[in-house]
């Protein structure tokens, strides 16, 4: 027997063609297999874009990061860079940023957090931070550290620059043209950031900050072969895209 016999059977008085109880089953079947292979499709279609979705949604700060896994690097010789080739990097956004080796934005990075670690490790000690601020803060950002060192003397308080947990996305390195400028992306958890009593060392004042994400402008003294923070660009609510903080 034929197997289209097998699905479909033909009346030997009224010639008329019907589908067998096997046929039905073949058919339902093959639907069952049909609708999962569209489904299938449908939630890879709909998970591509989802992700497309998310990189708009960073593209203030980072657009150029958020496509780097299928970037082009180029090389690109740089006569201002102390002593390091920066690499141009073509994104899909097209949005050029640039990168040094990692070893440099290794550099950026320790420096950077050396710099809140010592301020917040002698926090109560204004007088050393003020012997120190030119160590870790260079152009504008010297500048208002002196006078917010001289308020906070003033006001017998002082303020930490750390304790805050960092998104489980961490933290990255972008550099300037020049490759002597660099800025250090992170993103910060919800949380407090606290005032203390200069001599009591007692909690004063508390402020409640959002899911955030922090700019930080570095600059590279060559004379002293360190990163120095010059500048605090940016601070924008990471859910609803407010800027908190902005460098004119």
């Amino acid at each position: 027997m034929h197997l289209f016999e097998l699905l479909i059977r033909k009346n030997q008085l009224s010639g008329r063609r019907s589908i067998t109880p096997l046929g039905v089953v073949v058919i339902g079947i093959a639907l069952v297999f049909v609708g999962a292979l569209f489904v299938g499709w449908f939630r890879q279609i709909t998970r591509n874009v989802s992700a497309l979705d998310i990189n708009q949604t960073v593209r203030l700060v980072e657009s150029a990061e958020a496509a780097m896994p299928t970037a082009t690097l180029v090389p690109q010789t740089n006569s201002n860079s102390p002593g390091w080739t920066l690499q141009t990097i073509h994104t899909p956004l097209g949005e050029d940023t640039y990168a040094a080796p990692r070893e440099v934005s290794a550099k950026v990075l320790r420096d950077y957090y050396a710099t809140i670690q010592d301020w917040d490790a002698h926090k109560f000690d204004l007088a050393y931070l003020q012997q120190h601020a030119s160590d870790y803060f260079s152009g504008k950002q010297l500048e208002r550290m002196q006078a917010l060192l001289d308020w906070l003397k003033q006001e017998n308080q002082t303020v930490e620059l750390g304790g805050y947990t960092l998104l489980p996305i961490g933290h990255s390195v972008q550099f300037a043209p020049n490759g002597v400028q660099a800025f250090v992306i992170e993103y910060i958890a919800a949380g407090k950031t606290y005032g203390y009593n200069l001599k009591t060392q007692a909690e004063i004042d508390e402020q409640e900050l959002p899911d955030r994400i922090v700019m930080t402008e570095m600059s590279y003294d060559a004379a002293a072969k360190h990163w120095k923070i010059s500048r605090l660009a940016l601070s924008m609510d990471l859910k609803t895209k407010q800027v908190l903080w902005q460098d004119q």
